[in-house]
């Protein structure tokens, strides 16, 4: 079909449209918790594994002997990524390590082995995090046709899900999505095998014992595990996003109609202020995508983005579902106020 470049005001004016599918849940407008909750199990199992597969480690190469000399107390510094360090009292100059310097090196590799094994299994073309994100994606597609289906008579006639799913565009996209997953879920093992490293080398040349040593390892884990969950709900719900503006995009371009997104923010005590003020607003694509992309606005979000039809003032058909979003907008702000 050849590109209409002309924006197609649908339908007539003596026509009323249906309004935008509009979210029931004001705290989860995507939609997205019961997925996000499943990828967060998913990723505390595997650093219990990661913690089990640890501790069987240590207890074999980690050998050594009881110092008799007093102790003295020193501190691990940790940090991570430019965040604020962490400080970890522990008892030094207690223990004597068995250990080499090949020994440590051949340690902190079977570390790196564990790390990988758990958080990158599947490798690159089948890391078991892309089936998350692409779920996702393909969620954000199905919503995002069945909203503008509704709105639109041209787009239903001329758009199937079976097309959408089959399309290059999809499939692209969901191939860029396994290498952005990868080079994530990368970087959250390196940066732990860089922490643990980092507390491994000093215990073992400063005479921390094993147990403390473990101690501190697990509380670095669950640092790792945190940053991890953020992540990947970010990486989930940004799916979801992209695959809807993706879609209002196609919708515009191909079909000549005049799409925009509808911005549902998730009202609850902790959205931020910025977010709560785009409630019940219209965006273009671009507009959304700069702002996803600045002041880690991505992250912990749980704003809807509905794909919808404007009329030639640029505005939703629908008044009232205009005032209604505007009225719930203020009242969020006067109860935070």
């Amino acid at each position: 079909m050849a590109t209409n470049h002309n924006l197609i005001l649908w339908p007539p004016l003596s026509q009323k449209p249906k309004s935008p599918v509009i979210p029931r849940s004001k705290v989860d407008p995507t939609m997205s918790r019961k997925s996000v909750s499943k990828m967060e199990r998913d990723i505390e199992d595997r650093y219990y594994e990661i913690k089990v597969a640890l501790k069987a480690l240590f207890d074999q190469r980690l050998a050594g002997r009881e110092r008799e000399s007093n102790s003295n107390n020193w501190h691990f510094l940790c940090h991570v990524n430019g965040a604020e360090p962490t400080l970890y009292q522990v008892n030094a100059g207690k223990f004597i390590y068995d250990m080499s310097a090949q020994g440590l090196a051949d340690l902190l590799e079977a570390v790196q082995a564990i790390l990988d094994d758990y958080l990158l299994e599947g490798g690159e073309k089948n890391l078991w995090a892309i089936h998350y994100v692409a779920a996702e994606y393909e969620r954000g597609t199905f919503s995002a046709y069945t909203n503008l289906s509704q709105q639109s008579p041209v787009y239903a006639a001329q758009t199937s899900i079976h097309q959408l799913l089959s399309s290059p565009a999809y499939l692209n996209q969901i191939a860029a999505a396994r290498v952005t997953t990868d080079t994530d879920w990368r970087g959250i093992s390196d940066d732990a095998r860089r922490d643990l490293a980092g507390v491994i080398s000093d215990a073992v040349s400063r005479g921390v014992n094993p147990r403390e040593t473990a101690s501190v390892i697990s509380k670095r884990l669950d640092v790792s595990m945190s940053r991890a969950k953020t992540i990947a709900q970010t990486a989930q719900v940004g799916s979801l996003r992209r695959a809807q503006r993706n879609e209002t995009d196609w919708a515009k371009e191909r079909l000549g109609l005049n799409t925009a997104i509808l911005w549902i923010s998730a009202l609850k005590s902790t959205t931020r202020a910025t977010h709560a003020a785009r409630h019940g607003k219209t965006y273009s694509t671009e507009e959304v995508a700069e702002f996803y992309s600045k002041n880690g606005n991505a992250f912990n979000c749980y704003c809807a983005n509905v794909p919808c039809l404007l009329d030639d003032q640029g505005k939703l058909y629908n008044d009232g579902l205009t005032e209604k979003l505007t009225k719930e907008r203020e009242n969020w702000k006067s109860t935070e106020d």
